[in-house]
């Protein structure tokens, strides 16, 4: 777990969030949410991992797309403990993100899957791990006629590489005095489904 971390150590979103997170104890309330979110998804069986963890992808499906009841529970208790600018920047995060996420794709949004978290370690990335892992995910997609979408900060080029493509976009910190750096442009990102060998719309409506 902290080899992925490691990913997002110049990643413009974490910056944003991390550069307000100044309580003591932020690192172990971080590694608890993480902990429970990554055990929450092994269980509910949407992780992949390759390179014994070096790499690792956590998705949603249609069926599937919210986290465990028990994770639901404990994060917002975790949470609670965290500083009001990080609250601040949190909220500005999800407002804007969901308003454009709805706006792009309104109800065939819960026909979807989603990457909702790609990291790999440092020191692993380069062989492809990454690329391996949203395959499949988008191979799952294509399988059923289902589009995916992820949400990036800074992974737009290697999304594009996989057939996403940007179709909104949310700029967080530009009215925001206390971040004195460049508004972070967040894309969110859509793949549409493409034709999989073996599968049939018509056999999937009479399903």
């Amino acid at each position: 777990m902290n080899g992925t971390s490691r990913a997002f150590v110049n990643d413009s979103l974490a910056r944003y969030f991390d550069s307000s997170d100044t309580w003591p104890l932020a690192k172990f309330r971080i590694w608890l949410v993480k902990l429970l979110m990554y055990g929450g998804s092994i269980y509910q069986k949407r992780m992949l991992t390759v390179g014994a963890g070096a790499s690792l992808l956590i998705y949603s499906t249609p069926k599937v797309n919210k986290p465990h009841w028990f994770v639901g529970l404990l994060i917002p208790v975790i949470n609670f403990f965290r500083p009001a600018e990080l609250v601040r920047r949190r909220d500005e995060f999800a407002a804007g993100v969901q308003a454009q996420v709805q706006d792009a794709f309104g109800a065939k949004l819960s026909n979807m899957y989603e990457i909702q978290g790609l990291a790999t370690d440092p020191v692993a990335q380069g062989r492809g791990y990454g690329g391996l892992l949203v395959n499949t995910v988008t191979n799952m997609g294509d399988a059923e006629g289902r589009d995916v979408w992820v949400i990036t900060s800074d992974a737009r080029p290697f999304y594009e590489r996989f057939g996403f493509s940007v179709t909104r976009t949310v700029f967080l910190g530009g009215n925001n005095p206390s971040w004195t750096h460049e508004p972070v442009n967040i894309s969110i990102m859509h793949r549409p489904a493409k034709a999989s060998e073996g599968f049939s719309p018509k056999a999937e409506l009479e399903v």
